[in-house]
């Protein structure tokens, strides 16, 4: 409803002629004086008292019209009120129309999916949950690596890749090229960064399939299926059992699991995993963290990476047992064992990548032995 014609934009420096959508704002309040117009977008500028506000509200409106490509103008004199005009970039596309939510049953399968992920423990959590969804899981940590598994003939049905990746090779190029040397082959980004390749102001690219983190197991699971049945891929479940006489389902007891790890992805993934088995999960991405939690809650097992930014995770069970001597504990490792703790009683190692069913048995076991041990 706007038009910037190329006098304005050239008055203008960060201004291009064309189609605009106009927003004005007006008031009447007092007014602005030039002096406080050139100021007014500043991050922490205010002509409020102190404490009454923090400066970053037309900074941000500025912000978001800026990285939509727009331009802000303001018009005020001291004693008639202020108006703002908000120019949005006119688009022509069509509206997007709204996706319904998905919320019945996690569906798995049994495609192959090659997994792209230069982060060890990252791609490692990942190839857990897909394998426990079912899937057969190829992984690579980079996208060479990954385009030269596509290029040895093995079947992919999906590749899962992160947007950010280390070297020459970048992922829009790597599913670029995939595509071509297997043209059924469905894409899945994956990406913690609002703007990178495949994203530009705001918006995604035609045509790509994105899913942001950190993402749950469920999350994770919906979005592999959409794009496979997007692509015309019927879930292929496995095999089905023979019908037999249903057993009542065994008691369940629940627990609270101080979960500490510092990956915020590996750690929501976690999470959802022990709530999956009905219990309660508190969070910790840090051992003091978790040594605060254990001196202020009942926990009935600590579960802990070793790798933690502040202590590492077998000083954090020394310490906690220190406080409970006999509080059980779930080493989660890629090591078959933990130093000084060979054979200590109510302790159990979780060894990395692990799937569902891996960390019910490590819970149920490390109660078992607290059971035993008591």
């Amino acid at each position: 409803n706007a038009f910037l014609d190329d006098t304005y934009a050239a008055a203008h420096a960060d201004v291009e002629a064309g189609q605009y959508v106009q927003i004005a704002v007006s008031d009447t309040g007092t007014g602005m004086s030039r002096e406080v117009i050139a100021q007014v977008f500043e991050p922490f500028f205010s002509t409020k008292p102190e404490g009454k506000g923090t400066g970053l509200g037309l900074s941000m409106v500025y912000g978001f019209v800026k990285q939509s490509g727009g331009h802000v103008k303001v018009y005020s004199e001291p004693g008639q009120g202020t108006t703002m005009r908000l120019y949005l970039p006119r688009s022509s596309e069509a509206e997007d129309i709204p996706v319904e939510v998905d919320t019945g049953p996690v569906v798995g399968g049994s495609e192959t999916i090659l997994v792209v992920e230069d982060d060890d423990a990252v791609r490692d959590t990942v190839i857990g949950l897909l394998e426990g969804l079912g899937y057969r899981v190829l992984k690579a940590p980079d996208a060479q690596s990954a385009l030269a598994v596509v290029e040895s003939g093995v079947a992919i049905d999906l590749l899962f890749t992160d947007v950010v990746m280390p070297g020459p090779l970048k992922s829009a190029e790597l599913a670029r090229k995939a595509k071509g040397k297997l043209p059924q082959l469905s894409v899945l980004f994956t990406s913690g960064y609002t703007e990178n390749s495949i994203v530009h102001g705001g918006r995604l690219d035609a045509g790509v399939n994105l899913l942001s983190k950190p993402y749950a197991r469920d999350a994770l699971a919906r979005k592999v299926r959409q794009v496979l049945a997007r692509d015309g891929k019927m879930p292929k479940p496995a095999a089905e059992q023979p019908e037999a006489q249903a057993a009542p389902a065994p008691e369940r007891t629940i627990y609270t699991v101080l979960v500490c790890e510092d990956e915020t992805l590996i750690r929501l993934d976690t999470v959802d995993l022990l709530q999956e088995l009905g219990h309660i999960a508190v969070e910790a991405e840090n051992g003091m963290q978790a040594l605060a939690l254990l001196a202020n809650r009942p926990i009935d097992i600590l579960m802990t990476d070793i790798g933690l930014p502040d202590l590492r995770g077998d000083e954090l069970a020394r310490r906690a047992r220190q406080m409970r001597p006999e509080q059980p504990i779930v080493f989660v490792t890629g090591h078959s064992e933990v130093a000084g703790f060979e054979g200590a009683p109510r302790t159990v190692l979780l060894k990395k990548p692990y799937a569902f069913e891996a960390l019910e048995r490590a819970i149920a076991a490390v109660m078992a032995k607290e059971t035993a041990d008591s």
